[in-house]
C-alpha cells in the first residue's frame, strides 16, 4: 500500500500541448504518455474549451469533482452533460472529443485503461458516519477529493485530494481482503478505482 499526498503526484502536459494533468497513479510506474501503458488515474483542471487528447486503443472514463461542469461532445454518442460532481461518463481513448465549459473553470478525474488487458471502474461514494465497506481488487485506488475520510481497519485518514494505492507494482490485493470507510466529519465523498487483470 501507498499514502499518497499531492506533493507525490506528477505534473504532466497535455498530449495536445493544451493544458496540463495531475498525474495521480499510473503503471508501469513512471510510464509517459507516448508508450503503451496499462492504466493512468489523474485529475485535470479545465480552463478553456476544447478537444480532448486521443489515446487509441484505450477506454476511458471521466467524472466532475468541481466546478460548473462540461458539454462533451463525442464522435457517435452525440452530447453528454457533466454538471454534477460524482457524474461519470465513459468513452473510448479513439474517440474524438469536444468539451465545452459549461461555466467557468472545473476540475475532473480521469481514468484510462487498456480494456484488452485489464477490467476497471471508477465509482463515487458519498460517505457518512456510518461505516460503508468495500472489497479490495487486486489493485484498488482511494482519492479524497474534498474532506479527510477514515481508513479503517488500518486506522488511517485521507485528508484533502490524497490516495491510497492498494496492489501497487509487484503487490497484488489478496482475495475477499476489506476496507471500512467513513467521513472523518459530516459527509464527504470518495472516488474509487477498481482494477483487475482479464
Amino acid at each position: 500500500m501507498l499514502h499518497l499526498r499531492p506533493a507525490d503526484y506528477r505534473l504532466m502536459p497535455w498530449k495536445d500541448g493544451g493544458g496540463s494533468t495531475t498525474e495521480i497513479a499510473i503503471a508501469p510506474a513512471g510510464a509517459g504518455l507516448a508508450e503503451p501503458f496499462l492504466w493512468r488515474v489523474s485529475s485535470a483542471r479545465v480552463e478553456v474549451s476544447g478537444p480532448f487528447s486521443r489515446f487509441p486503443g484505450q477506454a476511458r472514463s471521466l467524472l466532475l469533482l468541481e466546478g460548473a461542469g462540461l458539454l462533451l461532445s463525442i464522435e457517435g454518442k452525440g452530447r453528454q452533460r457533466l454538471k454534477h460532481p460524482g457524474q461519470l461518463v465513459s468513452f473510448s481513448g479513439d474517440d474524438a472529443v469536444d468539451a465545452a465549459l459549461i461555466q467557468g473553470p472545473c476540475l475532473d478525474f480521469g481514468l484510462i485503461h487498456d480494456p484488452r488487458r485489464v477490467q476497471a471502474t471508477l465509482e463515487w461514494l458519498n460517505l457518512g458516519k456510518e461505516a460503508t465497506s468495500i472489497d479490495l481488487a487486486p489493485t484498488t485506488l482511494l482519492f479524497a477529493p474534498w474532506g479527510a475520510v477514515r481508513v479503517d481497519p488500518l486506522g488511517l485518514q485521507l485528508e484533502h485530494r490524497e490516495s491510497l494505492w492498494f496492489g501497487n507494482p509487484g503487490q497484488p490485493e489478496k482475495a475477499g481482503a476489506k476496507l471500512s470507510l467513513r467521513a472523518a466529519q459530516g459527509t464527504t465523498p470518495l472516488v474509487l478505482v477498481s482494477i483487475r487483470p482479464l
